[in-house]
C-alpha cells in the first residue's frame, strides 16, 4: 500500500508544479515571440528597451499595406526605426515619412520616428520621448 502511495505522490508533484508554472512560460513564449520577429539590431535593442520598462510591445505588426516595426497597443503608438540600410534614399524616407504616416494617423495611431543612431546613442532619451507621449495618450 505504502508503494502506491508514494508512487502517485511522485507522479503528482511534477504534475503540480508544471501547473503552476505553464502559466508563466506562456509569457516568456509570447515575449521570445515578438522579439524573434524583430527585423534589425536597433528594432530588437528598442524592443528589450520597452520590454524591461513594462510596455507590452508588439512587432512587424501588418497594417494595410505596411508594416509598423514596433507598436504599444494599449496607446496604439506606431514606432518606426530608421535605420541608414533601410532608409537612406530621398525616395525612401519620402515615403516613410509621408504616405506610410500620413496612412498610420488615419487609422488612429500616433508615429514615432528614431533613427538608427539616435536608438544607439540616445536611447534614454528614446525610452523617455516615448514615455511622454504614452502618458499624454492614456
Amino acid at each position: 500500500m505504502l508503494n502506491y502511495v508514494l508512487f502517485f505522490v511522485m507522479l503528482a508533484v511534477p504534475i503540480a508544479l508544471y501547473l503552476k508554472v505553464r502559466p508563466l512560460l506562456a509569457s516568456v513564449e509570447v515575449i521570445d515571440d515578438q522579439r524573434a520577429k524583430c527585423e534589425s539590431p536597433i528594432e530588437l535593442r528598442l524592443y528589450i528597451a520597452l520590454v524591461n520598462n513594462g510596455y507590452e510591445v508588439k512587432t512587424q505588426v501588418p497594417c494595410g499595406p505596411y508594416r509598423i516595426d514596433l507598436v504599444l497597443p494599449a496607446y496604439k503608438i506606431a514606432i518606426e526605426a530608421d535605420g541608414k540600410q533601410w532608409h537612406s534614399s530621398p525616395k525612401q524616407r519620402a515615403h516613410d515619412h509621408r504616405k506610410k504616416n500620413a496612412y498610420l494617423r488615419k487609422r488612429g495611431y500616433k508615429v514615432l520616428r528614431f533613427s538608427g543612431s539616435r536608438i544607439n546613442k540616445k536611447l534614454n532619451e528614446v525610452i523617455t520621448k516615448i514615455e511622454k507621449e504614452a502618458r499624454g495618450l492614456k
